[in-house]
């Protein structure tokens, strides 16, 4: 069984090293930031990359959800000829699939910028369809990259699987920077496919040189664990249209908005979901095998064990965030945001809209953990119930606060924190997946303790944010938003610790248990 120091250890190097992709990441946001601003222009570019980006999203979901649990499932059995089976099958499935998807995408790319954006002008219709052509592209080595990523993660290679957004988001950096004065927002686009096309590489070279690979034209299987995964994937689709329900719903919201407003929008829940991500998405990861595992053994023990330690530590890892994302908004935005054609007006309208969508961090990183539950227990039909609700209410909610009440952009990212607490009280007062099991008392007062811990680090942080003057300067705001995070947090690890809810004497060892990850 794993314990949960085990599962630390491994979430403690997919941190570290999705860290790394997830700065990139912010990196690549704010260049096109730099170049584009909040302005038409970059409503134009967002808009474009909408459904690509829907798409990419779904295959990095699919693959966690999907592919893992079934390579696990697949590896438990130690037949490595069925092994490789799947394997193989994965990977023709993916790729005929995603070039279909690519080629349908680009044809219908006029159709869907105009449904998308039904408030653009002719000439901005046209600017977002021909980027959207290009980024329809990125879908091929996007979907094969996730097989051997997910591949990886299955047989407990955690660190390159991990960092492979780091090399992606570098090749999108420098091609903006190389070829945006020629290019123009067609570099972005450029980037992006470049920058797929170099993680699949690496990630298909490591299992190349790691594995004995043995490759098959395989198109069909009727095992177990191949239906499991035709259900997850049915379910993961059917939630990726939902999603896309939404998205579109909000984007033809916002195209109404002021200028820029959109733009904003598309920042503020890239950043909540990029923190979500690299905090509760790295412990899901780190956990999903071996959840994978002991539900393909049906030991029901470890299962909800495994579940438990989970949730300990996305509450550890993701409450102090919230409330630094929560405080300070505007310096975090003006650190990532404001330089070049972003200005200190667009800092205020972006850092309004990224404090709202952080009231939804903690619930939105609790869903994803539970998501990688669901998945674990193959319960994609659970898992596609809840993502229908979730997303019906979001955009229930989002014509009620902005277009009902006139809240405006801050509409959109209350209808995504209502949503999903509605969405979680009903799930445990419904006992969904039997979750109230994994919900003991020891996962009680281990939140408690640290709701005390977010309690007083945000005390904390107010009052050294009243002693000191706002930073004038890039470098002085690095400076203060180091230093409140900071304080910030060693005041929650001191309360977690004097509390007793971290082991002191354990978090010793994990740094020289890292290595042998």
């Amino acid at each position: 069984m794993v314990s949960r120091r085990q599962m630390l250890r491994s979430s403690v190097v997919v941190g570290l090293f999705s860290l790394l992709a997830s700065l990139t990441g912010i990196l690549v946001e704010t260049s096109i930031a730099a170049k584009l601003g909040l302005s038409q222009r970059s409503d134009t570019f967002y808009v474009a990359f909408t459904i690509p980006y829907i798409i990419t999203n779904l295959v990095g979901a699919t693959g966690q959800f999907s592919l893992v649990p079934f390579f696990s499932s697949l590896a438990a059995r130690r037949s490595p000829e069925e092994l490789w089976r799947g394997v193989s099958y994965a990977i023709n499935l993916v790729f005929f699939g995603s070039c279909s998807l690519a080629m349908l995408g680009a044809t219908a790319a006029p159709w869907i910028i105009r449904g998308i954006a039904p408030g653009f002008t002719t000439a901005e219709t046209v600017a977002a369809t021909s980027l959207c052509r290009w980024l329809f592209l990125i879908v091929v080595p996007a979907g094969l990259a996730e097989v051997f990523r997910s591949f990886l993660l299955s047989q407990g290679r955690f660190a390159l699987p991990s960092a492979a957004g780091l090399f992606r988001n570098l090749t999108v950096i420098a091609l903006v920077f190389i070829a945006f004065r020629r290019y123009g927002a067609h570099s972005i686009a450029m980037g992006y496919l470049a920058g797929w096309v170099f993680q699949f590489v690496v990630l298909a070279g490591q299992v190349l040189i790691s594995f004995p690979v043995h490759y098959s034209l395989v198109l069909r299987g009727s095992s177990e664990a191949f239906r499991n995964l035709r259900g997850a994937g049915a379910a993961q689709m059917g939630a990726a249209l939902g999603w896309q329900a939404v998205v579109i719903v909000e984007r033809m919201i916002a195209s109404f908005l002021p200028p820029g407003t959109l733009t904003a929008l598309s920042y503020g829940l890239k950043i909540m979901s990029t923190l979500a991500e690299l905090l509760a998405g790295s412990v899901g990861t780190a956990a999903l095998p071996s959840l994978s595992r002991a539900a393909a053994h049906r030991s029901a023990v470890e299962v909800r064990s495994t579940f438990q330690h989970t949730l300990e530590i996305t509450l550890a890892l993701v409450s102090p965030v919230t409330v630094f994302c929560l405080l300070l908004a505007r310096p975090i935005i003006r650190l990532v945001f404001e330089r070049g054609n972003f200005t200190a007006n667009a800092t205020t309208l972006a850092a309004t809209v990224f404090f709202y969508y952080s009231l939804s961090l903690t619930l939105y990183s609790l869903v994803r953990v539970l998501n990688f539950y669901l998945f674990a227990r193959h319960e994609g039909v659970t898992f596609l119930r809840l993502s229908i609700a979730q997303y019906g209410l979001m955009i229930l909610l989002d014509l009620l606060y902005v277009a009902g009440l006139g809240w405006g952009a801050i509409g959109i990212p209350l209808g995504m924190f209502t949503a999903m607490a509605i969405l979680c009280v009903w799930a445990i007062g419904r006992n969904v997946a039997d979750i109230r099991d994994a919900l003991d008392r020891t996962i009680g007062m281990f939140s408690a303790k640290s709701l005390l811990g977010t309690t007083l680090a945000a005390l904390a942080i107010w009052m050294l944010e009243r002693g000191q003057a706002a930073p004038s300067t890039g470098w002085a705001n690095v400076v203060y938003v180091g230093e409140l995070c900071g304080a910030g947090g060693l005041v929650f690890l001191a309360t977690l610790a004097a509390s007793g809810a971290i082991p002191v004497a354990r978090l010793a060892t994990i740094r020289h248990r890292v290595k042998d990850a």
